[in-house]
């Protein structure tokens, strides 16, 4: 495994943060531009793939910060990649929470009603 203060693990640390707030983001704009098509056709697959989609990528940063758990041993730079992969564990689960809100209207509601 590399040091806590490698770039690569940083970078994966970055992603793991970044990863979740980025597919809510694309889940969103996804979602708007397609409920006209999902109206039109009156059908909601599209909209429940792209949500499925965005789902498992903020999936993927939990395990990304899951599996760059650093140790709770030394103090300093480890500090700083402990509390990183405990932000994006965080981000990962609310995003994810909310994502599957998002999924609501989906069940509730007609296709041009979402």
């Amino acid at each position: 495994m590399d040091a806590p203060d490698s770039p690569r693990r940083l970078a994966r640390q970055w992603t793991a943060l970044l990863l979740a707030p980025s597919a809510w983001a694309a889940a969103l704009v996804t979602l708007f531009v397609l409920t006209g098509d999902a109206c039109t056709r009156d059908t909601r697959t599209s909209l429940w793939v792209a949500l499925t989609i965005c789902l498992a990528l903020s999936l993927t940063g939990a395990a990304l910060a899951w599996r760059d758990r650093v140790p709770t041993e030394n103090g300093g730079r480890i500090d700083r990649a402990r509390f990183m992969t405990a932000v994006a564990l965080g981000l990962s689960a609310m995003f994810a929470l909310v994502l599957v809100l998002m999924a609501v209207p989906l069940l509730m509601l007609g296709s041009c009603r979402t």
